[in-house]
């Protein structure tokens, strides 16, 4: 599902143009929270950030930019980067204007305190904060309660142990909405006899915040999992997180009859690695070629002249 659905009839006409959607879908697809100094959901990007992006002159974006502001998809404003100069004009995307893929989900709410909660996890200021990983966990727990649990609970409370794979596997089906819920997207393989399950995650809300803080980002990951399967009557159940396996790719590997040691979080090789670049959007198509002239009328056309152009006399060769 892309970011350019639920619009409206001018919107939708607008995001015709492959550039034009490109743009859209590159500033939802900020994080709402990111490390200092780089472009988030509200904060919005340049032209000239845009251009960079799309492999585009910075003209060309504004340009399309421009239009976009005026159908009021997006948003400009100006930030001063705390130097001296001109503030940077900047644009995000209008919030309501996209629905609710725009909106980081339908419960962008939850999404914003998931954003809080992570906020709060880095304050050292706190000294009775939980750890990411209890945050996590509470947090999870509190919003199946007091939301759609996606079938994991029974009569508002954990449902006994899974005594059948195929009972296992529907709770960790109920995990994966949740996680498509929340904003990932997950990728689902056995790999274990006893049903343990292998979750790549992809896309991660927080992706530039857990390159510089992952045992604050992943030991909430963590947590939202393990609580998870708590609230789904799976206590004994266990998580172990492998940050990094690649550019932008996590694996979670919930261990169905046993809990991990409390293990370090370490990321992999793909921490600081690029995730691979979006290919340029291509070019709007040329406009209608215009109609060719219509034949003149051989009517309209003048007789040819035999008349010789009259030379005065004192020009005339002698004979």
């Amino acid at each position: 599902m892309g970011a350019v659905e639920h619009v409206g009839r001018d919107g939708a006409f607008l995001l015709t143009s492959a550039v034009r959607r490109s743009i859209v879908d590159h500033l939802v697809g900020l994080p709402r929270l990111a490390v200092e100094g780089r472009p988030t959901r509200d904060g919005g990007m340049t032209a000239a950030e845009l251009g960079t992006v799309l492999g585009l002159h910075s003209t060309t974006v504004r340009f399309h930019l421009d239009q976009l502001v005026s159908a009021g998809l997006v948003g400009s404003h100006f930030v001063r980067s705390g130097g001296a100069g001109r503030p940077a004009k900047r644009y995000f995307v209008v919030e309501g204007e996209l629905g609710p893929v725009a909106q980081g989900g339908g419960d962008s709410g939850h999404y914003k305190v998931l954003a809080t909660l992570l906020a709060g996890a880095l304050d050292p200021s706190d000294e009775g904060r939980l750890t990411p990983e209890e945050a996590g966990a509470e947090w999870v727990r509190d919003r199946l309660e007091h939301g759609d649990d996606h079938g994991l609970l029974e009569d508002g409370g954990p449902p006994p142990p899974a005594g059948t794979s195929g009972e296992w596997m529907a709770k960790v089906g109920g995990i994966v909405d949740l996680l498509q819920e929340w904003g990932y997207t997950p990728d689902l393989s056995l790999s274990g006899r006893e049903g343990d399950v292998t979750l790549t995650l992809r896309e991660c809300p927080f992706l530039d915040l857990a390159r510089v803080h992952p045992e604050v980002v992943c030991g909430v990951h963590r947590g939202l999992l393990k609580g998870a399967l708590d609230a789904a009557g799976e206590p004994d159940a266990g998580v172990s997180l492998r940050p990094f396996v690649g550019p932008g790719t996590c694996h979670a590997v919930v261990l169905r009859h046993a809990t991990p040691p409390e293990e370090p979080i370490v990321p992999g090789p793909g921490r600081w690695a690029a995730p691979p670049r979006p290919a340029a959007a291509a070019p709007d198509p040329p406009g209608p070629v215009p109609d060719p002239l219509p034949a003149a009328d051989e009517h309209d056309i003048p007789p040819p002249t035999t008349d010789r152009p009259s030379i005065p006399p004192h020009q005339e060769n002698p004979a």
